[in-house]
């Protein structure tokens, strides 16, 4: 059998080079065993030493409430009216893949604010696995497991999950769209394609904005290899059409609830509605929200659809009288997301009450250390002629997204994987020799 291998060019299992290789891929799955051990504890220590498990803030509350709903069989209802009003009215503020993910925890008995949390912490664990396999296919085995590192360690990767937040679901599938989007352009297959549109469809359901991912990738990756006859067609064409199916149940049930059409979520307005006005157009706030410019919208709405008209008004009649403060405002709300404008004013305003600031300082100070390290990684993959546009699509998703709204730390958190996966990338060459051996 060996000889007959050998004959055919196809290198034995028994041989020693095969061993060798069997042997290093073993190795490097079980150091990201650990890394990944190490990445949960990490979670679950910040949930149980640091965070108040039950203290849900924000959207945490419509996350939470809106799972425990989905598990009752009530569907998806608006949390807030179920909670506060006791009103069953139909809910969109938000797409329904993290309340989806809550609610199987929900169903099997975990309904608590800390089962939610723990919960999350298992998805955001998840995630290392997916940015050390991406980091595979970028640079190596030592590249996988600097990712995995970093992925485990990084605290604007395991922060959300304690708030019970959408972040930690877009941190996930944004990774997956990642790792389709690389295996997609070293096998431009239809098969490959299914995997990017399915990994783009989720990460659309997870948070909307994240569609803007489909055209940013799916399109260069087209270009690219266009000199591959049909192939590549078939490959934007399969990921066109598994991305719109895997939307289109959402889709197709806001058109029986609601009387204007929502495609994954109507909460647009609300949110411009919060940031143009005259507290985030000027003064020590540029570029951030302002409550009182929402309920300034939402004045004598009685019901979510009045409130989502004011909302519309408030902020299209403002825009059009303040169109030449927009560039400056956008560069604001940019600057305050990537924390170069005003970091810690940002991270006052986000850091809820009681809980410490320490691991949002690190944050912050990781992002800040990311990008200047990343940028190194980007220049050694276009050195390398390894494709960016996967990674740079995310980056230029949540900045457009902040330029829009507002600036909110947490809006960066679908760009963190592809931060982490460049960084490592460039601390590849500087790892200890041990640890390159077999990448």
């Amino acid at each position: 059998m060996a000889e007959r291998q050998l004959e055919q060019g196809v290198e034995p299992a028994t041989s020693p080079a095969r061993k060798r290789a069997t042997r290093r891929v073993s190795v490097w799955w079980r150091w990201l065993g650990l890394v990944v051990v190490v990445g949960f504890g990490i979670r679950i220590g910040y949930i149980l030493g640091w965070w108040d498990p039950l203290k849900l803030v924000g959207d945490a509350v419509y996350y939470h409430v809106g799972a425990n709903l989905l598990a009752d069989g009530k569907g998806f209802l608006h949390p807030i009216e179920v909670a506060f009003n006791f009103r069953e009215t139909p809910g969109a503020d938000h797409p329904p893949a993290y309340i989806i993910y809550l609610a199987v925890a929900s169903k099997v008995g975990f309904r608590t604010a800390l089962g939610h949390q723990v919960w999350s912490a298992v998805l955001g664990t998840a995630t290392i696995v997916i940015v050390a396999l991406t980091g595979r296919r970028l640079g190596g085995q030592r590249v996988g497991l600097i990712a995995a590192g970093l992925a485990a360690v990084s605290p604007s990767m395991w922060m959300p999950d304690s708030g019970v937040m959408a972040e930690t679901l877009a941190i996930f599938t944004t990774s997956l769209v990642l790792l389709a989007a690389y295996r997609c352009w070293e096998q431009p297959r239809p098969m490959s394609g299914a995997l990017l549109g399915a990994a783009l469809g989720l990460a659309a359901l997870t948070r909307s904005e994240l569609l803007l991912l489909a055209p940013l990738i799916v399109v260069p990756l087209v270009w690219f290899r266009r000199k591959e006859a049909a192939r590549p067609l078939a490959v934007f064409v399969t990921a066109a059409v598994v991305t719109a199916a895997t939307i289109a149940p959402w889709a197709l049930h806001n058109l029986s609830r609601f009387d204007e059409p929502v495609l994954l979520s109507n909460q647009l307005d609300r949110t411009m509605a919060a940031s143009w006005c005259d507290e985030t157009f000027e003064g020590p706030w540029i570029g951030y929200k302002s409550y009182e410019c929402l309920r300034r919208a939402d004045a004598g709405a009685a019901t979510p659809a009045a409130r989502r008209e004011n909302n519309e008004r408030a902020w299209k009649r403002y825009a059009d009288k303040h169109v030449a403060q927009v560039p400056v405002v956008t560069a604001a709300r940019a600057g305050r997301m990537w924390g170069l404008f005003r970091p810690f004013q940002q991270l006052d305003a986000e850091t809820p009450a009681g809980a410490p600031s320490a691991p949002a300082v690190g944050g912050m100070i990781a992002t800040w250390v990311l990008l200047a390290v990343g940028a190194v990684g980007l220049w050694r993959l276009r050195a390398r002629s390894v494709p960016v546009f996967p990674l740079v699509a995310p980056i230029i998703v949540v900045t457009a997204v902040a330029a829009l709204t507002f600036g909110q730390l947490r809006y960066r958190a679908p760009a963190e994987p592809a931060l982490i996966l460049l960084a490592a990338v460039a601390l590849g060459p500087l790892v200890p020799s041990w640890l390159r051996r077999g990448s």
